[in-house]
């Protein structure tokens, strides 16, 4: 996946691209801190090494699996992570999670790493999108309902967020894509 530079909601310069072995050491702490505060991903924060990170980033399969981190200056703030079906029964689909640093949050990043997401999906014809979310993350939520998600299931009380029931919502994305081969 190629660079993209955007403007964030306050005019200033982000970097969507491919995370590379180097950005393992803060993909880890993106996902450590998010997970820690407990309420918007189901890692509580005892996250993979960065050592393990990186071996992930050397042997993904660029078909299959999608890491972009979102860079701001020169700091990431936030990653996104989809996977494609690796059946055939399956390889039209692929389910993604997405997570962001505190100070990334509410500007537009994540609608920027899910938008390139969605660029790679179509470049390999995938033509559905899947994701999970906590019922309480209502920010989240609005940004894959805006951008076409549905929901597609609930299961209810799935998780306990801090003394709160929390439902896992499922949704979904159709992609317009043309018809696998």
């Amino acid at each position: 996946m190629a660079l993209l530079e955007q403007s964030d909601r306050n005019g200033n310069v982000y970097r969507i691209r491919d995370a590379v072995p180097e950005d393992a050491p803060f993909i880890v702490e993106i996902l450590t801190k998010v997970g820690q505060e407990g309420i918007y991903i189901a890692n509580e924060g005892h996250y993979m090494s960065a050592e393990q990170q990186a071996q992930v980033l050397v042997r993904r399969d660029p078909e299959i699996h999608l890491i972009l981190v979102a860079e701001q200056g020169s700091r990431i703030v936030g990653t996104l992570e989809m996977v494609r079906g690796i059946f055939q029964k399956n390889r039209h689909t692929a389910n993604f999670g997405m997570a962001l640093a505190p100070e990334g949050r509410g500007r537009g990043l994540g609608e920027g790493l899910l938008l390139a997401g969605h660029d790679w999906a179509r470049q390999l014809a995938i033509q559905k999108i899947c994701l999970s979310v906590f019922s309480s993350n209502q920010a989240a939520i609005r940004l894959y309902t805006r951008l076409g998600y549905e929901e597609e299931g609930r299961r209810k009380n799935q998780f306990l967020l801090n003394g709160s029931w929390a439902d896992e919502i499922l949704m979904a994305c159709y992609l317009s894509v043309a018809p696998a081969p």
